[in-house]
């Protein structure tokens, strides 16, 4: 703002005026009009070096010399002016209002002013003293758009709406048809409620712009909040022929297409989005998030075998495209292909922490456990307070045979985790471990664990069962605890078999055998120990032919089996 302090430049102007009056003036009077005048001249000098420390930037100084000036003449408006933008800079904002309150009251018509008043009036939520301040403005200058603009947005505030659209109708007059007019009725016919004159102001504003894909988008998705659908797909048609590459309309297309049912045209529209050049990364991530929550797994497969290779095309350096084909193949169960594919997503994001667990679960399925315990220590780098994935590594280590690691990398990882599902899974194989590291104790331990935790967990309930009856104690707790096993999955040979041998334990040889033989009835391809299992049950029960028959048998299968077998078959006899 540009301002002239009139009564400073007439004083210094009159000073060479005046000296011979001054003669003449009684001494008094003349030594109080110097100092007057002594003051006013500081007060110039002041307000210059505060101008000059303002430009600078330097504030605090500023300030000081503004302050100083008002010292020398108290109605300095000018100073006031300029001392409330300061102290608004540095937030003394109720010094900054109190300033502009004062040099507005002694300079009423100066409109700049005024503007910083009502600046200040809308801060404080005056809305009426602004509106007060601006009638007299708008007055003085009718023409004068910005101030209309401003006058406009407060009236808004205050939920005029009548009197907005009448200040609209009466800009319109003067500049004609205009955006801004058009966006303001729009936004006050759509805090009213008034969808059809707001849809009906949007399609002037169409007409007036019909060049402009953004308010064409606009206009179709008010069509669609009031079941317009074809004419929202007529505007989503002509976008698409004014800007065939705008980044939105494929999406908006999808949207369309699937609320009407037509999945293949929106599904064509899903992988122009992933290819369309002027759609942002981010934004294709989520759509694929989304196209994905909707569909079938069969639908799923195929969908996102077109949507990785699109994903590779566009973006062949990043994961994303590597990982969907990755798991294309893993949910065919082709683990081989889908370890080649993650492996990529890894080279070209080497924490992503959904390709390190899908490979995990690769190596697992592929029996691969030197691999699962090498990606896992991987991924432990990255993510050393994830637990999953030294449950993995514990699990790659319980399978060859590293006892010591297992426990390792089972109680680091029990020890990270917080959900109940997750513990019962590193309890379950802490059990399983020190079972075969011949510590009961800890073993029985974990597993109570695991089953207060998860009182139905039906492997654990027929292991524990099991192994309490290798050890020899609890068998009616064991037999409790077989029993729902096979509740639960009455045909499931490695649960009948269980049971079977804590009622053999229990010398209820003919209950037994009556479950061992259902083990054979639903396993078409029975293990050596359930052979040998069998073999001794006759074998008590007085068939001794049969039970060195099937101990043969038992050691033809291999597999798990007791230190005594072959001396059973020799001596026929039973050894335990």
């Amino acid at each position: 703002m540009k301002y002239i302090k009139l009564l400073i430049f007439s004083v210094l102007l009159t000073l060479s005026c005046t000296v011979f009056a001054q003669s003449e003036m009684p001494f008094q009077e003349a030594a109080a009009d110097s100092i007057v005048k002594q003051d006013l001249a500081k007060n110039a000098e002041y307000f210059s070096k505060g101008l000059e420390e303002k430009y600078n930037e330097n504030y605090p100084v500023a300030i000081y010399n503004f302050e100083q000036a008002l010292l020398y003449y108290n109605d300095d408006d000018a100073s006031m002016y300029e001392l409330s933008d300061l102290y608004q800079m540095v937030g003394r904002d109720t010094e900054a209002f109190s300033m502009i309150n004062h040099a507005a009251e002694l300079q009423p018509d100066n409109k700049w002013y005024q503007i910083r008043l009502a600046q200040f009036c809308v801060k404080n939520g005056d809305y009426q003293s602004f509106v007060n301040i601006y009638d007299k403005l708008i007055e003085n200058e009718p023409e004068n758009l910005e101030y209309l603009e401003a006058y406009i947005n407060v009236l808004l505030r205050m939920g005029e709406y009548d009197k907005v659209l009448e200040k609209l109708d009466v800009l319109e007059v003067q500049v004609g048809k205009n955006e801004y007019i058009f966006l303001q009725r729009i936004q006050i016919y759509d805090e009213q409620g008034m969808k059809s004159q707001a849809i009906e102001e949007m399609e002037k504003l169409v007409e007036f712009m019909p060049d402009n894909t953004h308010y064409r988008a606009l206009l179709a998705e008010a069509y669609r909040k009031v079941k317009r659908d074809k004419d929202a797909y007529r505007q989503y048609l002509k976008i698409k022929e004014i800007e065939p590459d705008n980044k939105y309309i494929n999406i908006s297309l999808m949207d369309y297409y699937q609320s009407m049912g037509e999945l293949d045209k929106a599904f064509n529209e899903f992988i122009a989005a992933i290819k369309n050049k002027n759609l942002d990364y981010e934004t294709k991530a989520q759509i694929y998030d989304f196209w994905f929550q909707k569909q079938d797994i069969k639908d799923a497969i195929d969908d996102a075998e077109e949507a990785g290779k699109a994903f590779m095309e566009m973006y062949p350096d990043k994961s994303i495209g590597y990982y969907i084909i990755g798991s294309v193949y893993f949910n065919k169960q082709d683990y081989t292909s889908a370890k080649e594919y993650y492996n990529m997503a890894l080279e070209r994001e080497a924490n992503s922490f959904v390709s390190l667990y899908q490979l995990s679960l690769c190596y697992i399925d592929l029996n691969d456990y030197q691999g699962l315990i090498e990606i896992t220590d991987k991924a432990k780098t990255f993510y050393p307070e994830q637990p999953v994935f030294y449950l993995f590594n514990g699990i790659g280590y319980f399978n060859i045979k590293d006892y010591e690691n297992t426990i390792k990398a089972l109680e680091k990882g029990r020890n990270l985790s917080a959900n109940k599902d997750l513990t019962a899974d590193f309890d379950t194989y802490i059990g399983d471990t020190y079972m075969l590291l011949k510590n009961n104790k800890k073993a029985f331990e974990a597993y109570d664990r695991v089953l207060r935790a998860k009182p139905d967990n039906i492997y654990v309930l027929n292991n524990y069962a099991y192994y309490l009856s290798l050890d020899n104690h609890d068998f009616d707790k064991a037999l409790q605890m077989s029993a729902k096993t096979i509740q639960a999955e009455p045909k499931n040979p490695t649960y009948l078999d269980t049971y079977a041998w804590i009622l053999y334990k229990l010398d209820r040889y003919d209950e037994a055998l009556k479950y061992m033989n259902k083990v054979f009835k639903y396993d078409k391809n029975p293990q050596g120990i359930n052979y040998e299992h069998l073999g001794d049950i006759q074998y008590k029960l007085g068939d001794t032919k049969n039970a060195v028959k099937n101990w043969k048998k038992a050691k033809k299968a291999g597999g798990e089996v007791s230190d005594f077998l072959d001396k059973k078959i020799k001596d026929e006899r039973l050894y335990e």
